[in-house]
């Protein structure tokens, strides 16, 4: 499902000023043989180990921390560190605010809510280059109303949902009774339609447009 190799020690900086929340994530995430994990409190302690001689492969970025100065902070990691994957970690950030963070280069929003084992292949998920977006997130997005669909078809809509929602072309083939070619044929569509380079850009895309 991931192109990152699964033998590769991937490198998480956890950004979060509740000390549970570093315990129980950091230790749960530092117990697989496949990550290794830094863990720091403020915004001002994610810049300096962001700036120190090791890389870090994916940052969940608490949005509401010690020296976090809105969306501006975070833009302000992604421009600094491009090749690091700056995710928002909230448990109760707003709709706008992550649609903004897609927009300044976060790869992603993750809810704290989580379940242990989806927080695992969603960080594996990030690291491999794509972006992350609950689908319930985008539902409700949808719910909002003011959605354009650049005239997808439903079947398309319905493989746009899975693709946010982080799953893979064999697992949305799986969970729709399609075949990976159909949805392949369904992804190209939706790609030409959207004007998106890549089932990433067509996500990031779905999010701003409240599609779906």
């Amino acid at each position: 499902m991931f192109d990152f190799p699964h033998n590769a020690s991937i490198s998480i900086l956890i950004a979060d000023d509740h000390q549970l929340v570093r315990d129980m994530i950091g230790a749960f995430i530092d117990a697989q043989p496949d990550f290794d994990i830094t863990a720091v409190s403020s915004y001002p302690e994610a810049l300096e180990a962001l700036s120190a001689n090791k890389a870090f492969d994916v940052v969940l970025l608490d949005v509401k921390m010690p020296g976090m100065d809105g969306i501006s902070s975070l833009g302000a990691l992604v421009r600094k560190f491009p090749e690091t994957a700056i995710v928002v970690f909230s448990g109760s950030t707003t709709d706008e605010y992550v649609k903004d963070a897609l927009e300044q280069g976060a790869r992603g929003y993750i809810p704290k809510t989580l379940p242990f084992k989806s927080l695992l292949n969603t960080i594996r998920l990030i690291a491999s280059g794509e972006v992350f977006i609950p689908s319930s997130f985008l539902n409700s997005t949808a719910e909002a109303g003011g959605a354009m669909n650049f005239g997808l078809s439903q079947n398309e809509l319905k493989v746009l949902r899975k693709v946010c929602a982080g799953q893979s072309n064999k697992e949305i083939a799986r969970d729709l009774q399609m075949t990976e070619v159909t949805v392949k044929m369904h992804m190209r569509g939706i790609c030409n339609k959207m004007g998106a380079k890549n089932r990433t850009q067509a996500a990031v895309i779905a999010l701003r447009e409240q599609i779906a």
